[in-house]
């Protein structure tokens, strides 16, 4: 037998190890199959599991994700799958709903799945505020906005289908990282101007430009996310949403936006850009307060601070720009995001500044899970009522476990979080040395078969070839030898061959 190859004995599942398999099966997670061969090649290590070992060794085997297998460790056994799509983890939420991300079970696609939360469910406004993100996302096709390929319900639930960024937003890089460099800073206010620019030219105001609705991707492209408070056009769901709620965020929003939100243009976005690029230089959105109230009235009167009086390496030209963009009136900013793109072309043309190397953006924004808010995370651990809706079929509770037999496992070619320790086997047993003197013997007989295999192939070659040469030689090419015997000078005899 390979030495490689183990046969698992029987392996030691308390209670509440065997009741995480009943989960993981009850809720189509994970077959019983693949849960064996699992256990089996943890079982080198060491044939005694806990439910926590068990849910490691899973998620190492990429079975589960850390979210799932917290999820089943706490009891729950649904709240998975949503529609056609297997939850995996949360994102973050949104300002209309919390943002999975899921894997559609046929395509193996990664999406983004924002789900209007249960509440809203008995709130008909808030249900077509839902809607109308739904729409203006779906207006949109542009390299830096999110982009939208579905809205649907499934299991009692309403849900758009977005583009998955593997990313970081800004206002977490700026939080975790510090301040941005100034050419960083600058490449992504160019990038988010495109985005919005394609959003104006189809009158769809953003309304919500901040740090958190910027996404960067691991290789530079920024995007952003959550039209939720867009306004298409002059459509009137504002007027259905109240009027003495504050359409966008406080440390971000433009004067005229936060006095009237229904009647603002492109130049609002621009404002609230403007104090977007504010915060990625210095660490701080433009105006402070500790109240919303104070910081309201600070964007409607007080002057915004020089971002030179807290970045001096900042250029006079950038400070310049982003003072124009944070004016008081409307119409002393940049007219629209095409003027305002123009303008930082020439800027970045004449201070030199290229785009950044996609290495700089790596380590800003590097592949892999985004950070979640603990509170965010718990409460997704906690919901249940998320369930599939007949196209995942969830499997009944499983009573009965058999892990009487398992699979002989290649513990060479399994990946786990749990590797088989090195040198397990002592160099002073003797068992230890007669298997290395098996193993040295099976190798010299590997060796020996091969080369005579090597030249049994060679003379068969050599046969083949030599037959294909003889038939290969039509008749009328052979010509009669004749065979001459002669005699030299010497009275020596020799044999000469002619045609």
């Amino acid at each position: 037998m390979n030495g490689n190859v183990i046969t698992a004995a029987q392996p030691t599942l308390d209670e509440p190890t065997r009741s995480l398999v009943r989960r993981c099966l009850s809720a189509s997670l994970v077959q019983i199959e693949d849960i064996k061969k699992v256990v089996a090649s943890m079982m080198a290590e060491n044939a005694t599991f806990t439910a926590e070992r068990l849910a490691d060794g899973l998620v190492g085997a990429e079975l589960l994700t850390r979210w799932q297998a917290n999820k089943l460790l706490a009891g729950k056994c649904r709240g998975f799958y949503l529609g056609s799509y297997r939850l995996l983890r949360p994102l973050g939420k949104g300002g209309m709903g919390v943002v999975y991300l899921g894997e559609h079970h046929v395509m193996k696609r990664l999406m983004a799945l924002k789900i209007l939360p249960p509440e809203s469910l008995r709130d008909k406004r808030r249900i077509e505020r839902f809607k109308e993100e739904a729409r203006a996302s779906a207006q949109l096709d542009h390299l830096n906005i999110v982009r939208a390929y579905d809205f649907s319900q499934a299991g009692g639930k309403v849900f758009i289908v977005m583009e998955y960024i593997d990313g970081v937003d800004l206002q977490h890089a700026v939080t975790r990282d510090g301040v941005m460099s100034i050419p960083l800073a600058l490449d992504v206010i160019r990038q988010a101007t495109g985005g919005l620019a394609h959003a104006h030219d189809r009158g769809i105001i953003h309304r919500d430009i901040k740090p958190s609705n910027l996404l960067l991707r691991s290789d530079g492209v920024v995007k952003i996310s959550d039209m939720g408070l867009a306004r298409i056009g002059w459509m009137g769901v504002d007027d259905e949403l109240g009027s003495g709620r504050l359409i966008g965020t406080a440390d971000f929003v433009a004067p005229e936006q936060a006095v009237n939100s229904k009647n603002v243009d492109a130049r609002a976005d621009i404002y609230s850009l403007g104090c977007t690029w504010f915060y990625l230089l210095t660490g701080r959105p433009p105006f402070t307060g500790e109240s919303v109230a104070q910081r309201l009235a600070k964007h409607q009167t007080a002057t915004p601070p020089d971002v030179r009086s807290l970045r001096q390496d900042c250029p006079a030209a950038i400070a310049e720009l982003v003072s124009r963009m944070l004016a008081k009136r409307p119409e002393d900013r940049p007219k629209s995001a095409v003027d305002l793109q123009a303008q930082l072309d020439r800027l970045s043309s004449r201070l030199g500044m290229g785009t950044p190397s996609r290495q700089q953006f790596e380590r800003i924004a590097p592949a892999g899970e985004r950070v979640v808010d603990e509170s965010l995370y718990q409460a997704t651990i906690d919901d249940t009522s998320l369930s599939s809706d007949g196209q995942v079929t969830v499997a009944a509770e499983v009573e009965e476990l058999d892990f009487g037999s398992l699979p002989p496992i290649d513990i060479s070619k399994v990946v786990m979080a749990y590797q088989p320790t090195p040198n397990r086997l002592s160099d002073r047993s003797g068992g230890s040395l007669k298997a290395k003197a098996g193993a040295s013997s099976d190798s010299k007989q590997m060796l020996l078969l091969g080369v005579g295999l090597a030249v049994a192939v060679t003379a068969l070659l050599v046969v083949v070839g030599m037959s294909i040469f003889t038939l290969a030689s039509s008749p009328k090419d052979i010509v009669p030898q004749k065979i001459k015997k002669m005699e030299d000078s010497q009275g020596g005899q020799f044999i000469i061959v002619t045609n």
